[in-house]
């Protein structure tokens, strides 16, 4: 399901946000995290490609800009909104 792919877009940021040390960078994560769960939770329509795609490339900059253990959880969470868009590109 594409929701399930977005709870696990979310869950990695989570751990990111977790992963010391701070960095300055966890407000950006937990915004984006806070968006990845808005959109796994709506149920009243599928997830918009243009939201996810924005998502997308969000997370593609910032994954950029971490580094470590960091980087790897930003970098599956990405892995999982591409997952999330081509089987949402499949179902319509």
């Amino acid at each position: 399901m594409t929701r399930d792919h977005l709870r696990a877009a979310n869950r990695a940021l989570l751990d990111a946000i977790e992963t010391p040390p701070e960095t300055g960078m966890e407000g950006e994560l937990d915004r984006l995290a806070e968006r990845l769960w808005y959109l796994a939770a709506e149920k009243e329509r599928p997830p918009d490609q243009g939201r996810l795609e924005r998502l997308q490339y969000r997370l593609t900059v910032l994954r950029e800009r971490v580094h470590g253990r960091r980087k790897r959880l930003v970098t599956r969470a990405v892995e999982h909104v591409c997952a999330c868009r081509e089987k949402e590109k499949t179902v319509v």
